[in-house]
C-alpha cells in the first residue's frame, strides 16, 4: 500500500472520529475520543523529550493524569465549580512527581521535571480548553469550526505553497513552509469560518486567529522535533506520524480562541455594568 493511500485512509478515519465525537451529541463518545487523544499525546510528548527513560510505567501515569485533568475540566465546564474538588487528586499527582524526583538521577531531575510539567500543560491543559466549547458555554458550532478551519488552513497552505511558494516563512524551523502557503491557508480559514459562523466580523476574526495560531502551533512542534532530530512525534497513525503531529495546531488554537472569548466577555461585562 502506497504512502499516499495510507495517508488518505487513516486521515479519513481520524477526521471521521473527530466529527463523530462532535456531531453525534454523545458525551461518552466525546470523552473516549478526546481522552484517547490526550493520553496518546501526553505519552508521545514523554517519548519525544525522553522523560523516564527506564520507567515506562511513569509515562503511563503521566498520560493517565492528563486524561484525568481533561475529565475534571469537562465536569467543571458541564456541571459547575463544585467539581473543582476533583482537582485535588491531580494536585496530588503533581506533588507525587515532585517527591519522586528526589529519588531520581539528580543531574537529570531539573530537566525531567520541566518536561513532565510542561507536557501536562501543553497537551492535557490546552486540550482541556475544548471542554469550554463542547459544554455549550459558548456557541456550540465554534469547536467544530475550529477543527474544520485547521484542516482547510493546512490544505490551503499546502496547495498555495506547493504551487506558488517562493518566500520561506520560517526556514530555520520548517523549510517547506512559505509565505504564499500561509496566505493561502489564512484566506481558506477566514472564508470557512465565515461560512460556518455567519459573515460577521467576529466570525472572520475567529478564522484569522485559527490560521495564525495554528501556524504557530505547527512551527512550535516542528522546532521541538528539529531540536531533537526526529521527523514525526510517533507512528501511531500510518502515513501521518504521531497524534501530536495531528493536533499541534489545535493545541495553540484552543487557548488563543478562548483568550479572545475572554476578552469579549470581559469587555461586554464592563460595558454593561
Amino acid at each position: 500500500m502506497s504512502n499516499l493511500i495510507k495517508r488518505a485512509i487513516f486521515g479519513a478515519i481520524y477526521v471521521a472520529l473527530i466529527l463523530s465525537a462532535l456531531l453525534l451529541e454523545s458525551p461518552t463518545l466525546y470523552m473516549i475520543v478526546f481522552g484517547l487523544i490526550v493520553f496518546l499525546g501526553t505519552w508521545e510528548w514523554s517519548n519525544l523529550v525522553s522523560t523516564h527513560r527506564i520507567y515506562p510505567l511513569r509515562r503511563i501515569s503521566d498520560a493517565a493524569a492528563g486524561v484525568y485533568l481533561f475529565w475534571v475540566t469537562y465536569m467543571i465546564a458541564l456541571k459547575g465549580a463544585s467539581y473543582t474538588i476533583f482537582l485535588i487528586p491531580y494536585a496530588g499527582f503533581l506533588l507525587y512527581v515532585l517527591v519522586r524526583s528526589i529519588y531520581s538521577e539528580r543531574e537529570l531531575m531539573p530537566g525531567d521535571l520541566a518536561k513532565v510539567f510542561f507536557g501536562q500543560i501543553y497537551v492535557a491543559g490546552f486540550m482541556s480548553v475544548a471542554n469550554i466549547f463542547y459544554s455549550g458555554v459558548v456557541d456550540p458550532r465554534l469547536l467544530l469550526t475550529i477543527f474544520v478551519c485547521i484542516w482547510v488552513n493546512d490544505t490551503g497552505a499546502y496547495l498555495a505553497g506547493s504551487t506558488l511558494g517562493k518566500h520561506k516563512l520560517f526556514p530555520s524551523v520548517s523549510p517547506k513552509k512559505s509565505w504564499e502557503g500561509f496566505v493561502g491557508g489564512f484566506i481558506a480559514s477566514v472564508l470557512v469560518s465565515g461560512l460556518m459562523l455567519g459573515w460577521e466580523p467576529l466570525a472572520l476574526l475567529y478564522g484569522a486567529i485559527i490560521s495564525v495560531a495554528g501556524t504557530w502551533g505547527d512551527l512550535f512542534e516542528s522546532m521541538i522535533k528539529r531540536q531533537i532530530g526526529v521527523k514525526d512525534s510517533g507512528n501511531i497513525i500510518p502515513g501521518h506520524g504521531g497524534i501530536l503531529d495531528r493536533i499541534d495546531s489545535l493545541l495553540f488554537v484552543l487557548p488563543f480562541v478562548a483568550f479572545v472569548l475572554w476578552i469579549i466577555y470581559t469587555y461586554q461585562h464592563l460595558h454593561l455594568s
